[in-house]
């Protein structure tokens, strides 16, 4: 009985305003980031493209995307796993955003003509495993900074900023080894809609593992949480009151 209570309540917070428009925003969100991929991935060939360029594009594109649909977007898989697993979102809501920007890396690489150069590829000379621990890493300082960002109070405008000065320094660190995943979004959208998976397994699993390694940093060394208080206060509130969801601080 409690089961069915349970999913119902999920369901009616899954269906409510508020977390359809905050998944309308990551899917915008997510497509206006990564808009800028194909501008230096090789698709448009104006212009010579470098690594630097790669650096200040995505970085700047981050940051334009958070300020233009709101400071409080994920716009990536990995923050919103970290957000979950640390007790600041709800799981159903983190799996509902991270759909949301799955989709919106889909309609962004839809945006341009396919080719196999918008992927994310492990460089020759690479091994899966070393690019496997670049992700990871650059993924790790990446939500670092996001959580850190979450908590500190900073003047409007900081936050998206900041976090694109992490996405640049995330690629100036990668950009010539694995092309800087970084974030599944980006990683998912080109290779679903170029049907090129090749590799595919090295974008998702080092930024879980980032992601997951710098929530366990964040909450129990640097910034340590009561999280076994966090659990049972929300057990017990839950017990009383059915309808209490105050799991996001």
């Amino acid at each position: 009985m409690f089961v069915f209570r349970f999913l119902r309540l999920v369901l009616r917070d899954v269906f409510s305003q508020s977390c359809l428009h905050q998944f309308l925003l990551e899917f915008v969100g997510t497509a206006l980031f990564l808009s800028a991929s194909p501008l230096t991935s090789g698709l448009v060939t104006s212009s010579p493209v470098c690594p630097l360029q790669v650096v200040l594009v995505f970085g700047l594109s981050v940051s334009m995307a958070a300020l233009s649909v709101g400071g409080a977007v994920h716009l990536n898989p990995a923050v919103s796993l970290a957000m979950a697993l640390t007790l600041r979102l709800r799981l159903w809501r983190a799996v509902l955003y991270m759909v949301g920007q799955l989709l919106g890396g889909v309609a962004s690489a839809l945006s341009f003509p396919s080719d196999s150069t918008a992927c994310v590829q492990v460089s020759s000379g690479v091994r899966l495993h070393q690019a496997f621990t670049v992700e990871a890493l650059i993924t790790l300082q990446l939500v670092l900074v996001v959580m850190v960002t979450a908590e500190v109070p900073l003047p409007v405008g900081a936050t998206p900023l900041l976090v694109g000065l992490t996405v640049s320094l995330g690629h100036l660190v990668a950009v010539g080894a694995t092309g800087c995943g970084m974030n599944p979004a980006r990683s998912f959208g080109p290779a679903a809609v170029t049907l090129n998976f090749k590799d595919h397994w090295v974008f998702w699993a080092g930024p879980i593992l980032g992601a997951c390694v710098a929530a366990l940093l964040n909450d129990l060394l640097l910034r340590p949480r009561m999280f076994a208080g966090t659990v049972i206060n929300y057990a017990l509130n839950s017990r009383t009151n059915v309808n209490n969801w105050n799991l996001v601080l």
